[in-house]
């Protein structure tokens, strides 16, 4: 009963005056004991549950744009490929017919393109009339309109430019289909065997392209707030800067998404957990113990020792330790704070309001 009524108490004179008249005698007898602030300049916090990721865009499946089959497999699980490096072959009905289509038509084209310039000469000469020069012009546009066509569905079918120039030098289709690595990277997992048929928009292989590697942590709610970008987040041998802070909340661990990009990532393994901290640069705030604080209405409060008694300071707290409390306040290094019998203060401050 009796802390019920000191509380109550408390709530009306915390906000009724600031000033807790008391001499130093008075403070002896009740066993006030005071101690001096410690000023802090970084904290930490956690350890929280974390786990390395990586950017969507440097997840990357490799399919082939048309039915086809594996003739080789180059590279194995886990292995480590650079860009422009084979990873796997592939023959193609469906390839060989469009080469053959564009073959024609670079044949065609080139056989028109030689009576455009026949006729070019012709109609300057006054030999062939206009029309019959622009009969010839419209053939040669016409040609090179359904070149170019048959280069484009070759080249979104999986070509490339190189390639295009080979079949254009010798008009020999290319029976064998290289499919190189656009990046560097890891080879995460293979999806097909040799023989096998694959569809068009399957995918064979998926790879991890080298690029930045992220750490994302599950911060609690109560904490996020404490949380800002550019802090530092620190595991194993790793250190990482916050670079993204969530504002969804998971409804089951009622925490929120924290990403931090990791320097010196290199060979990092991807999905592996860690347990990391935040370290954190901090400003205006002080570690103090935890005997020090009292509370009222979800606020704490703490006891100022001045000339002619204690002053009441409200302070937000930033981290709770096994023994000390780390907050922020109006308070300076070197303040002196009530940190026993905050009790008898509280009674103190109960009987002056009566």
């Amino acid at each position: 009963m009796k802390k019920i009524f000191i509380l109550l108490g408390m709530s009306i004179s915390l906000f009724g005056f600031k000033i807790i008249e008391i001499s130093q005698k008075q403070q002896d007898d009740l066993g006030i004991k005071v101690q001096k602030t410690i000023t802090v300049d970084s904290i930490t916090l956690g350890p929280y549950n974390a786990k390395v990721t990586l950017d969507k865009k440097d997840i990357i499946s490799i399919g082939s744009n048309v039915d086809a089959v594996v003739k080789d497999i180059y590279v194995a699980k886990l292995e480590h490929v650079k860009k422009g490096q084979k990873l796997l072959s592939l023959e193609s009905n469906e390839l060989l017919n469009l080469q053959e289509k564009y073959i024609k038509a670079l044949i065609e084209s080139e056989n028109i393109q030689t009576n455009y310039q026949r006729d070019e000469k012709l109609q300057k000469q006054g030999i062939i009339s206009d029309k019959k020069f622009l009969e010839s012009l419209e053939k040669k546009q016409s040609s090179d309109l359904i070149v170019k066509l048959s280069a484009n569905e070759l080249l979104s079918s999986g070509f490339s430019v190189d390639m295009l120039n080979r079949i254009q030098k010798n008009h020999q289709p290319i029976m064998k289909i290289n499919i190189l690595a656009p990046k560097d990277a890891l080879i995460d997992k293979i999806d097909v065997n040799i023989g096998e048929k694959v569809e068009s928009n399957r995918s064979m292989l998926r790879i991890f392209a080298d690029g930045d590697r992220y750490i994302e942590l599950s911060i609690p709610v109560k904490v996020i707030e404490s949380i800002s970008l550019g802090d530092k987040c620190v595991f194993d041998s790793y250190i990482a800067k916050v670079t993204a802070i969530g504002n969804i909340v998971n409804d089951e661990s009622q925490s929120v998404n924290v990403r931090a990009k990791i320097q010196n990532s290199k060979n990092i393994m991807i999905n592996r957990v860690y347990s990391a901290n935040i370290e954190k640069k901090v400003s205006n705030t002080l570690k103090i113990k935890k005997t020090a604080l009292v509370f009222v209405d979800n606020k704490s409060y703490v006891f100022k020792k001045v000339k002619n008694g204690f002053e009441v300071v409200g302070v937000e707290i930033i981290k709770e330790g096994p023994v000390c409390y780390v907050v922020n306040s109006g308070l300076k290094a070197g303040d002196v704070l009530a940190v026993s019998s905050t009790s008898a203060l509280l009674n103190a401050m109960e009987d002056k309001d009566e």
